[in-house]
């Protein structure tokens, strides 16, 4: 299990407590179009997960996938996790009761059951009351050693892959980026791992803290990169993908496809606005909802952005955006959609054979995307569009393309009629 989601109440506290002073200011200001919603809820609703769901969340995250040389290791392993998961399953216990060895013991039989524990050994390292240069250096020292662990390969690959050592990998990336050394993110990792791109799941953690990385950095080129394998491997509904994309496009000036991501993204998970609304109001910190799991989930995923979320343009885009009328009524897909088909997309595919570069920047540009957006459209608005004429209808309903005023008996006869002259 990912240490960050079991130290996720303190980090949300701790998000929450840096924008009381922000939000404190706010209060003395106009704020015009911006609604900031107050729930009455006291102190004491700071509490943990009392749904049971939570309690098979992310648990095995890509642990089922290893294949062990013996089956008293996997014992041994399945013993010392259970421990482990014993201790994080105590969730509220355990934060209220950081310093108590009760529990801290749980982990230390954990790390003593068996040395593959790697979660339980980086739990143990981040807890020490130590220098954060020490534990960088603690961290590495155990990437090192689970770099030459015999036990814990995932099969199935182009090579095999060491869990073990890639969790650890993991581990050090959010270290680095907890701490603000985002030039270290990649290097974290192995070089190797970049040979494997989206399509293995259990490389998604690499790759969230690369696109997080890379947008703090600016560096725009790697990101779209990022962009691209996403939208190769179909995970352009990802949420830490969808969350990027916000603050991508606000660092770009394009609010409309900001607004549009963040859509997208809500209507993914519900819980990212509920979110949005216990950082705002303190107070609200607590975990009641109908679905632990995706509340978890949603606030793994904004925590991921805590150095954007710091920010009062962003933070104040976000808040704003929520009530905004354009996530309400308006339309927005489109301006997300425009993002992720490109121009070169659009030429590879079938409906807009023989049709021009320019007219395909055209219609790339009026949102003509694929041949269902086609439908929305008549000819006769179509031909509004300066550049495109008769000619590019006659080609489109060549490649089988219909407009919202057209009928199959229609263009047969009007392809006829092209053949006879």
């Amino acid at each position: 299990m990912n240490f960050i989601k079991i130290l996720i109440y303190k980090l949300v506290v701790k998000i929450a407590v840096n924008f009381i002073d922000l939000l404190e200011n706010k209060r003395g200001r106009s704020m015009n179009n911006k609604k900031i919603i107050k729930f009455p809820v006291d102190r004491k609703g700071y509490t943990g997960i009392r749904n049971s769901s939570y309690r098979d969340f992310d648990l095995s995250q890509g642990y089922s996938e290893i294949q062990f040389s013996s089956k008293k290791t996997e014992y041994n392993f399945n013993e010392s996790m259970r421990l482990f998961n014993e201790s994080m399953r105590l969730f509220e216990e355990f934060i209220e009761n950081f310093d108590n060895p009760k529990y801290v013991a749980n982990v230390n039989k954990a790390i003593a059951v068996s040395k593959y524990n790697v979660d339980a050994r980086v739990w143990e390292i981040v807890s020490r009351d130590s220098l954060e240069y020490d534990i960088e250096q603690e961290l590495m020292s155990l990437k090192e050693e689970a770099y030459n662990f015999e036990e814990g390969f995932v099969e199935g690959m182009s090579f095999p892959i060491n869990y073990f050592h890639l969790r650890v990998c993991h581990h050090l990336a959010e270290f680095y980026l907890g701490n603000k050394l985002y030039n270290k993110v990649v290097g974290a990792y192995m070089p190797v791992y970049m040979s494997l791109d989206m399509g293995n799941d259990i490389m998604m953690s690499m790759y969230h803290n690369f696109v997080v990385a890379s947008l703090i950095l600016n560096d725009f080129t790697e990101i779209n990169s990022y962009y691209r394998l996403a939208n190769k491997h179909g995970k352009n509904d990802d949420e830490v993908i969808l969350l990027s994309k916000v603050f991508y496009y606000l660092m770009q000036g394009e609010e409309r496809e900001a607004v549009a991501f963040y859509k997208r993204l809500i209507k993914k998970n519900k819980y990212i606005s509920d979110v949005l609304d216990r950082i705002t109001n303190p107070k609200l910190i607590k975990f009641s909802t109908d679905n632990d799991c995706k509340y978890l989930e949603a606030l793994n995923t904004v925590m991921k952005f805590d150095y954007f979320l710091s920010k009062e343009y962003y933070f104040d885009f976000l808040i704003h955006v929520r009530e905004s009328e354009y996530v309400i009524g308006d339309d927005l897909d489109k301006y997300a959609n425009r993002k992720e088909i490109t121009v070169a997309d659009m030429k590879r595919d079938r409906s807009f054979m023989a049709i021009r570069d320019t007219e395909l920047k055209i219609m790339h540009a009026n949102f003509l995307l694929t041949k269902e957006n086609f439908l929305e459209i008549t000819k006769a608005e179509f031909l509004k569009i300066k550049g495109l004429g008769k000619g590019t209808i006659r080609n489109l309903h060549m490649n089988g393309v219909m407009f919202a005023d057209d009928s199959e008996f229609d263009i047969q006869m009007e392809l006829m009629e092209d053949d006879l002259w």
